[in-house]
Parts: structure tokens; sequence; C-alpha cells
């Protein structure tokens, strides 16, 4: 999988992923609308000017298709970085594609001089992204229960982390 930064001509891609408010909610947060506006796209569009990095979004392609999106965000005063906001294009799904890409996000934040934690934040029930995240070596630190409000639903929210001291690089990497 090539990444690079998200671009303007991912926009139309991403925002084809969502059918509802919760499939929007499920990736980015109860803040963000559905159908997605173009004001949210825009934000998605500034990683390359911040200096230093606040958020970064990074876009996964194969095969020259958009085939993931996520973003790492920076609390350099606390020392950690946040990973969030990752989705997978719906007909891409199954393929590992999320670890291929996170690992390269885990490697990029750890490799920033201060960074000690990597964390994030996922929705209970999905399971799916939960498999990978611990795949991954992030650990289960808690559960904020019925934390989100997406409709007449609440929805529970763990907390999982990452120290540097627990990081361990793919030996592919460690060669490189």
């Amino acid at each position: 999988m090539q990444i690079a930064f998200f671009a303007e001509q991912d926009r139309l891609a991403l925002s084809s992923w969502f059918t509802s408010q919760a499939d929007v909610t499920q990736w980015a947060g109860p803040g963000v609308a559905w159908p997605l506006e173009e004001s949210f796209l825009a934000t998605l569009l500034d990683s390359a000017s911040q200096q230093p990095a606040s958020l970064l979004t990074f876009a996964g392609k194969q095969a020259g298709e958009l085939a993931a999106v996520a973003q790492t965000g920076f609390d350099w005063n606390n020392h950690l970085a946040c990973l969030c906001r990752v989705v997978v294009n719906p007909a891409m799904r199954g393929q590992n594609l999320a670890e291929h890409m996170l690992r390269q996000l885990i490697a990029t934040a750890f490799q920033q001089e201060g960074i000690e934690r990597i964390e994030l934040r996922v929705y209970t029930f999905n399971q799916a992204a939960i498999r990978t995240y611990e795949k991954l070596g992030f650990v289960r630190e808690g559960v904020q229960r019925q934390g989100v409000a997406v409709g007449e639903a609440r929805w529970d929210c763990a907390l999982y982390g990452m120290l540097r001291q627990e990081y361990v690089q793919p030996e592919a990497a460690r060669r490189a």
C-alpha cells in the first residue's frame, strides 16, 4: 500500500464510503455530519503545511485506488500521538489494509522525538478494529460507558494505548 497525505482527489471517494450518520459517527465521532460537508473535507487537506504537525490525514492507495484513510494527531506538550478516524474502503475490507497502514503510522509517530505514547479510542462493538489494534500491540486501558449518543442509541468507547517501550518494530522495518 502506498501512503501519502490525503489530497483533493481523495475527497469524492471518501465521501462515497458512508451511507448514514451512524457510519460517519463510527469513523469520525459525533461532531461530523453526514453527508460529509465540504468544510469538513477541506480540513483533511492541510497536512503538508502544518508546522509543527497537529493533525495529519493520510490516504492509503492500493493499485491507484483509495483504500484507507487515517489521521495522526499530536499533543506535543504531553508527548503523545493519537490515531484517529481510521476507515477502510468498504469494497476492500478484510484484506488487512488497516493493519498495514497503521503499522506505518505508528512507526512514523514513534520516530518523532519526544513522542512517548500513542493512544486511540474505538467503539466497543467494532470488533474488527479492536482485533487489529490489539494485534498491533495496543493495550486496552478502559471504557467510557455510553459516552456517545447516536440517535436513540448510546455507544461505549474503549481507550487503547501503546507506550514507546512497548513498541515492537516489525523485523522488515528494522532491517531497512
